[in-house]
């Protein structure tokens, strides 16, 4: 697989665990894992934007929005993933907040994330990488 630079938020580290290991499963190994907000954000200063975020935008503290919107202004990440179930209400404020920026919600991915579908939207995002541009 094309080497992505991937960032996972996620408060349990049970499934940051899971998740790390998922992607690296996949062949995706440039990795950055946070359990918190303020990891996440040392990360992307340290180690520079990514290609894809994965989080949550539920998270207790409301890290998970707060990353999201960090990533959309500030164009620290070409797209996302949601994990978990997502409010209706939040939804709706994620998608303006998605159409007003250049980050591409690639999916929302139910807990347990399976890896097979995991793999799909990466696979995915690979290939509409590749795709001519059309004039």
């Amino acid at each position: 697989m094309r080497s992505l630079k991937v960032l996972i938020l996620e408060h349990n580290p049970f499934q940051l665990m899971a998740l790390h290991q998922m992607l690296n499963a996949i062949g995706i190994y440039n990795v950055l894992t946070a359990p918190s907000l303020a990891a996440a954000l040392c990360s992307l200063g340290h180690r520079g934007a990514v290609d894809i975020a994965i989080c949550d935008p539920q998270l207790k503290g409301g890290d998970g929005v707060a990353l999201i919107q960090r990533l959309a202004v500030e164009r620290q990440a070409r797209a996302l993933v949601l994990l978990g179930t997502v409010a209706p209400s939040l939804q709706n404020d994620l998608e303006g907040l998605l159409q007003q920026h250049p980050l591409q919600l690639l999916g929302r991915l139910q807990i347990p994330v399976s890896a097979v579908l995991m793999r799909d939207l990466l696979d995915r995002y690979l290939n509409a990488l590749h795709q001519p541009l059309e004039v």
